[in-house]
Parts: structure tokens; sequence; C-alpha cells
């Protein structure tokens, strides 16, 4: 309990800081794509960290992709802090990702869709466009998590515990075809919180370097 207190103060104050050089630089018109994308990944770290901690009655299969998705804002943070070019293409995905899902959805129109609704999807379709064009942006796909990992000197670690994670996250045979006692058990649950707590420090710990520069 010490140490997720530990973890959350540290992801609170972080956070802050991040939130205050953010919108200095709205004041002064500027854009600074690693400030923004650690943004985003620290907001999202400390909610998966809170839902990993108040892990009580969670079903296991929640509690693995809490500690799976904190190991990818790990690599991830890692990944643009080491080459903050990536900042950039990072936040040029969600665009791509936009586009992608409202494609998506037009292809699921028929003949008694709603005009009105069409457009309205067209509408945001061009408007991310307009933004891709005006901020010299790059979509692309996001990067695989084993991209990542290796990337970052993470692949051992991926290897071990990620593909353990993501057992959980499908229905996987051995979710299936074993019974609970098997894979719901104190002793996955306490991998999973002890990994999610050593990659939200890591976390903390990268971007406290980062603020310190």
């Amino acid at each position: 309990m010490k140490l997720d207190n530990h973890l959350n103060k540290g992801l609170k104050t972080i956070a802050s800081k991040l939130n205050e050089d953010a919108s200095e630089l709205a004041r002064k018109g500027e854009v600074d794509y690693l400030l923004f994308a650690l943004r985003g990944l620290v907001s999202y770290t400390s909610l998966l960290f809170d839902r990993l901690v108040n892990k009580d009655n969670f079903p296991i299969e929640h509690i693995a992709m809490s500690a799976r998705n904190l190991f990818e804002c790990y690599l991830l943070v890692t990944y643009i802090i080491n080459d903050s070019s990536k900042a950039k293409d990072f936040i040029s995905q969600k665009a791509f990702e936009e586009l992608e899902i409202n494609e998506g959805f037009l292809s699921l129109t028929t003949t008694n869709t709603s005009k009105q609704n069409i457009k309205m999807i067209q509408d945001r379709m061009d408007y991310i466009k307009l933004v891709i064009e005006n901020n010299d942006l790059t979509p692309s796909r996001h990067w695989n998590v084993s991209h990542l990992a290796t990337q970052t000197d993470n692949k051992l670690e991926y290897d071990v515990f990620f593909k353990l994670h993501s057992k959980y996250i499908h229905p996987s045979s051995w979710i299936v075809n074993s019974p609970n006692s098997e894979y719901d058990n104190p002793v996955f649950k306490s991998i999973f919180l002890s990994q999610g707590q050593i990659y939200t420090r890591r976390i903390v710990n990268l971007i406290n370097k980062y603020q310190d520069k």
C-alpha cells in the first residue's frame, strides 16, 4: 500500500508539471510533440495504475489487461524519450487511427443510412485530413509491441511477461480449456500486480529524469 501511494503521488506530480508546461507552450503558440505525447502517456498510466491497485473483485482478465497496457506505456515512454522525433509520429497515429475508425463506419452504411450521419462522418474525416496537412503530420499505423520491445532492449521481458498477459486478453486455449483455479489464482494476480507496479515505477523514473534535464 505504501508503494502504491508513493507511485500515485509521483504520477500526480509529474502530470501536474507536464500540464503546466503544455499550458505555457499553448500560451506562446509553440508545439512540443514530446511533451504532449508524454502528457498523454502519463495520464493514461495513472488511470491504468489506479485500476490495477483498486483491483478488489475485478476479474483476473481486467488485472492482466491493466498490467499489459502499463508495459506498453513503459515501452512507448522509453521509445519516444530515446528518440524525440518519434513523439510526432506517435501523435500522428491518432489521426490515422481516427480515419481508420471512421472509414470502417462508412463501410457499414446502407441505402437506409441517414445522409446526415454519413455527412457528419465525412466532415470529421475532412477536418482530420486538414489538420494533418496544416501540421505536416505523417499518419501511420501504431507500432506493435514486439517492435517497441526490441527497439528499447526489452525483448526478453516481452517474451516472458507480455505473452503471459496476452493469454488473458484473448480466449486462448489455456484459458478456455483450463479449470478456473489453474489460471485465476492469487499467484498470477500477484504477478500482474507486481509487474504493473514495476512498469509504473519505471515510467515515473524515466519522466523524472526527462524533466530534470
